[in-house]
């Protein structure tokens, strides 16, 4: 599981979930945030969660089990800012970078994920 806390400010964000065979490019355009994560996957199915509406499925199936990189970008909506981090101790503005209003759709955040197999997984004997 991969938990992303999102400033309390944003009340509807959308996401986009990409597989990638190979590493994706880097990003040319600016993000308010970027991070990057490894982690096993055991199955190929990929849900997202949410504290009020619960789980959904997606219709993006991975190749296989296996380890894979997870890289997200964010930005936030100028329009409904200033948005300010849910860290503790947190308090200045995020940046909130020009750009990317179609993506936002007038929702608060939009997130890119970007994720690509670097090891494929063990097959169970069958």
């Amino acid at each position: 599981m991969v938990y992303l806390q999102v400033p309390p400010q944003v009340i509807r964000a959308s996401v986009r979930l990409e597989s990638w065979s190979t590493v994706p490019p880097e990003s040319t355009t600016q993000w308010s945030g970027r991070d990057e994560v490894e982690l096993e996957l055991p199955g190929c199915d990929l849900a997202l969660e949410t504290v009020d509406c619960g789980q959904e499925a997606i219709p993006l199936v991975l190749p296989s089990p296996g380890l894979y990189r997870m890289r997200w970008h964010w930005i936030f909506n100028r329009e409904g800012g200033p948005f300010t981090s849910p860290l503790a101790g947190h308090r200045e503005p995020l940046p909130m970078p020009p750009g990317h209003e179609e993506e936002l759709n007038g929702k608060d955040q939009y997130c890119l994920v970007q994720i690509w197999r670097t090891t494929a997984g063990r097959r169970s004997p069958s």
